[in-house]
């Protein structure tokens, strides 16, 4: 068994995988309350642990400190210029953050399509994968163009919230046309994040000539895709929900070190 530990900006998630990469229940808490949670407890019943980090460095010296506690073998996930078949187009390719290279490994090896991948937490990401066209084995390697990061739905509010005195008020529900201000105000964060995949969707489908899968995961998901598909564009057919995306790709990179 080994541990794989995704550290948010705002929660941490953490999950056993077996030999086979099966991940056991997956356990969550917000970073402030790692030291009391049951990951030591988890940790203990693992060989080693993989973490993908993006949260401040405070909070992943405090999970370190953790894990060796216990005495376990454990790294931190960095990006690569290539690993498990797909290939980094980042300008500075270690600058690529953990999750999202994770996130990115994972989709390619579910459905090895043209993909935009999105991460809906704190921040929103939405990045773009495609079959990488100078192999000549179809499918068998992915090429990460690049993507975008925006401030996720809750960071959106909290924005109107604190710096427009009258909007200080509770988040509403999504409508096509808001009639009230807590439904304007989440119906356009709603509309600001479904828009920036769509266009990622158009932009992506122009270069590859292929209409791309949208595959999503984090907290927010469910909500954006609800969005997406309130206002499908033509050849859009699959928004995909995946559940823990980025400790999936973790699985996929501790089987490329073995």
């Amino acid at each position: 068994m080994f541990l794989v530990i995704d550290i948010g900006n705002t929660r941490t998630k953490w999950a056993l995988a077996d030999a086979e990469g099966k991940l056991s229940e997956v356990e969550s808490c917000f970073n402030a309350d790692i030291a009391t949670s049951s990951l030591p407890q988890d940790a203990m019943r693992s060989q080693k642990a993989i973490i993908a980090n993006v949260a401040a460095e405070a909070v992943a010296h405090q999970v370190a400190q953790l894990l060796q506690a216990t005495g376990k073998e454990f790294h931190f996930v960095a990006a690569k210029v290539q690993a498990c078949g797909v290939i980094n187009g980042y300008q500075k390719p270690h600058t690529l953050g953990a999750d999202r290279w994770a996130a990115l490994i994972a989709a390619w090896h579910l459905y090895r399509h043209a993909a935009v991948v999105v991460n809906a937490g704190t921040a929103i990401t939405v990045d773009a994968l495609i079959e990488d066209a100078t192999n000549n084995n179809i499918g068998e390697n992915g090429l990460y163009l690049g993507g975008t990061i925006m401030p996720g739905l809750r960071l959106m509010h909290e924005s109107l919230s604190h710096h427009a005195a009258q909007l200080n008020i509770p988040s509403g529900a999504m409508s096509t046309f808001p009639i009230n201000t807590q439904d304007a105000m989440q119906t356009g964060c709603l509309n600001a994040a479904s828009g920036a995949i769509v266009i990622m969707c158009q932009q992506l489908e122009k270069h590859c000539g292929v209409m791309p899968k949208v595959v999503m995961s984090g907290g927010d998901a469910g909500k954006i895709a609800e969005a997406i598909n309130a206002n499908l564009i033509p050849g859009l057919k699959q928004v995909i929900i995946v559940k823990n995306l980025v400790l999936q790709g973790l699985v996929l990179l501790e089987k490329e070190c073995r």
